[in-house]
């Protein structure tokens, strides 16, 4: 399943696609629920007609329609829920995927921090919302460097506490009573509640005689404080103060909580609680209204309702009112003022709804309670984002309506602002504000219309031993969804297979591999005109081949140099869906060059297609057969191309790769191995079966192979 991130969306700027594998058995299910949609539909327009009927002459509605209406009630409501259900099933995914982005990463830190780390994952398997997954990774990243600066300890100090060199750093996740659990647990020195609550001391988050009344488990969370840190010097890896209270932070926005356990000596572990919610987009709420506004609360978030005269509430210096709920004060605010809209009128019995999230509780007056709902959640855009407001929804009866984000809400009634800044109390309420209020903003892009208005700011780079790469980053490239999707294939599992090859160095089929991932990053970059990028990757590859050959031992250092060149075409790829030249470390093309050695290449002849023909073994033959009968198509195709950027070899691969997509191919002339090895001019000749018809395949030819291959020339001949 492709889906495709609109601009300013996280995960990518535009034509970044973001996708996800889908179980076949799950698009079945998802068809069979369609089909009873379907049916459901069609009964409902019968139902309808039967009641225009009684209604145009004047009569009651029988029995027999009013079951109808009973039915279908009660077939769409199975329907749309069995239909929730699979999609939060779809969104699941395992969290293997995030825990494998830490192996590099955890070597590097090590390495950086003269550290010998065995790093451990268990539960790879656990199923996760595909969104919470990849919100884990902050707050993982920054724990993970905690682990690695603050509590394994170096080589030489774990032997003098009598512990082994190797240290251990463990990532753990499983799943219990509807809750996804996330351990991340060291072997190394454990923290110290005392100098944590020291260290707060010093830097005036707390007085020194509170310490006394002090619980080490409050001790202990002053280490999620901002700007705190135990380190006396930073390091490349932690010790500025930042990172736990970030960690904390991206944990309570995701619905969860962070518990630490340590012991002096033995090592700590964070964990995080987090619940399983999916389908995000899905949310059970409960709607109001307050004066002529509509709202949704997520029901979780509801603590209570009731109503009560407005004599019951308290007001303190005649500005801050609270209500007395179950013998605690909770503060009260008007739900339209505190949106930055026009405050309800008084009245003497009001309607209050509590709601709590991480951050606290509060109440907020509304003008009526209206019933739960399930509903469709839709993000508010980055240009009109209002603190306390989610989404919007279309709520019974066809009423547009805000989904309120109640952990902002809090944050803004006590004057937090986005982004953790704390506001005057006078401006709450009035943070984010268009001209026309928040609400304003909000009920615009519910009704589907808005203005844009966006402040650019320059962002210059800090390019100081970096190449800026002068080649056209491609006009076109926005339009090329397959340039993007095809990079991000070759990109999934380049890390991995690279990985692998540290841990087995002398393996060449994994070192195979990783060269065909590199040589068909290459050609895709050069098609589209960025042939240094291209030159680049070509300067790796020529590595790869040497340790193909056996010349070059697979070292550390090459391992470092493959895994920072598949870091460059990542950050390029990045670069290049936001409209930015491409950079490229000059160290690091000082090391590929250390290990470049002169090679001869043998000088192949060209094969003369025209006094070449297919060669088709039994087995192809029979597959032949089986892919004719299947396709109904058999085509020979000739093609001349001149190739503007790159060697002809490659741009033949590229459309014998593209072919493929349409169909399959039998044979082509040259052969495939003589194409490797360049024994090709500037002609191809390819058979293959497709279910295209002729007229359509022309298209493709014209529209894609001599738009984008090089192709100048071609001739299709139908066989059978």
């Amino acid at each position: 399943m492709d889906t495709e991130h609109k601009p300013g969306e996280v995960g990518g700027g535009k034509n970044v696609v973001d996708r996800m594998m889908v179980k076949i058995s799950h698009l079945d299910t998802l068809l069979n629920l369609v089909g009873e949609v379907i049916i459901t539909s069609n009964n409902i327009s019968t139902t309808n007609r039967r009641i225009q009927e009684f209604y145009d002459r004047q009569r009651a509605i029988d029995k027999v329609t009013m079951d109808m209406l009973k039915m279908t009630e009660v077939a769409s409501n199975r329907a749309s829920s069995e239909m929730h259900s699979l999609v939060m099933d779809i969104r699941m995914v395992e969290i293997r995927a995030t825990f494998q982005r830490f192996r590099r990463a955890v070597r590097d830190m090590a390495k950086d921090a003269g550290k010998q780390v065995d790093f451990v994952t268990i539960g790879d398997e656990t199923l996760v919302d595909k969104t919470i997954a990849e919100k884990l990774y902050d707050p993982l990243n920054h724990q993970i460097r905690n682990a690695i600066d603050h509590g394994v300890e170096d080589p030489l100090e774990r032997q003098r506490m009598g512990k082994g060199p190797m240290s251990k750093v463990t990532l753990r996740a499983y799943q219990k009573e509807n809750n996804v659990f996330i351990e991340i647990r060291d072997d190394g020195r454990g923290i110290d509640p005392e100098s944590v609550a020291k260290a707060a001391v010093n830097r005036g988050i707390i007085e020194e005689g509170a310490l006394s009344s002090m619980t080490t488990e409050e001790k202990l969370a002053l280490i999620f404080h901002p700007g705190l840190s135990t380190k006396v010097t930073a390091s490349k890896i932690s010790g500025r103060g930042v990172g736990m209270d970030v960690v904390k932070s991206n944990i309570e926005q995701l619905g969860g909580d962070v518990a630490i356990d340590t012991k002096i000596g033995e090592g700590t572990a964070f964990t995080y609680r987090i619940p399983q919610i999916t389908a995000v987009n899905i949310l059970d709420c409960l709607t109001v209204l307050a004066g002529k506004s509509h709202y949704a609360i997520p029901i979780l978030n509801v603590v209570s309702t009731l109503s009560m005269p407005a004599s019951n509430v308290h007001t303190t210096l005649q500005k801050g009112r609270s209500i007395t709920h179950l013998g605690s004060l909770v503060t009260l605010f008007d739900l339209n003022e505190l949106l930055g809209g026009k405050p309800l009128d008084p009245a003497d019995e009001i309607t209050i709804v509590i709601v709590e999230a991480k951050n606290g509780r509060v109440s907020v007056r509304v003008s009526e309670l209206l019933m739960p709902e399930k509903l469709v959640f839709t993000p508010l855009s980055k240009m009109f984002s209002v603190q306390g407001i989610s989404g919007t929804t279309t709520m019974s009866g066809n009423k547009m309506g805000m989904i309120i984000d109640v952990f902002e809400l809090i944050n803004r009634s006590r004057g937090v602002v986005l982004g953790g800044e704390t506001a005057p109390v006078e401006r709450v309420g009035r943070a984010q504000e268009t001209s026309g209020g928040a609400l304003q903003s909000a009920a615009v892009v519910a009704g589907g219309t808005a203005v844009e208005e966006v402040d650019e700011v320059e962002k210059k780079e800090d390019i100081s031993g970096k190449l800026v790469l002068s080649s056209d980053i491609g006009k076109e490239i926005g339009h090329r969804e397959e340039f993007f999707v095809e990079l991000e294939d070759i990109l999934r599992n380049v890390d991995e297979q690279i990985l692998s090859l540290e841990n087995n160095p002398s393996d060449m089929d994994i070192v195979n591999r990783i060269f065909r991932d590199f040589h068909s990053m290459k050609g895709n970059l050069m098609m589209v005109g960025l042939t240094e990028l291209g030159g680049f990757i070509h300067e790796v590859e020529v590595i790869l081949d040497q340790a193909r050959s056996g010349s070059l031992e697979i070292t550390e250092e090459i391992i470092d140099i493959l895994l920072d060149s598949a870091d460059i075409i990542k950050a390029a790829k990045q670069a290049i869906a936001e409209g930015r030249a491409p950079v490229i470390d000059r160290s690091l093309l000082k090391s590929i060059e250390k290990y470049k050695k002169p090679k001869e290449k043998k000088v192949e002849e060209p094969v003369d297609i025209h006094n070449r023909t297919f060669h088709i073994g039994s087995l192809e033959r029979i597959n032949l057969f089986a892919h004719r009968r299947a396709e109904k198509h058999l085509y020979q195709l000739f093609i001349s191309f001149t190739p503007k950027s790159q060697q002809a070899f490659l741009v033949a691969l590229l459309i014998l790769k593209r072919l493929a997509r349409i169909g399959h191919i039998f044979g082509c002339v040259p052969t495939a191995e003589e194409i490797e090895n360049q024994s090709i001019s500037n002609q191809l000749k390819v058979m293959f079966s497709s279910p295209m018809d002729e007229a359509p395949l022309r298209k493709f030819v014209e529209d894609v192979l001599m738009r984008y291959y090089d192709v100048n020339e071609y001739e299709i001949l139908k066989t059978s």
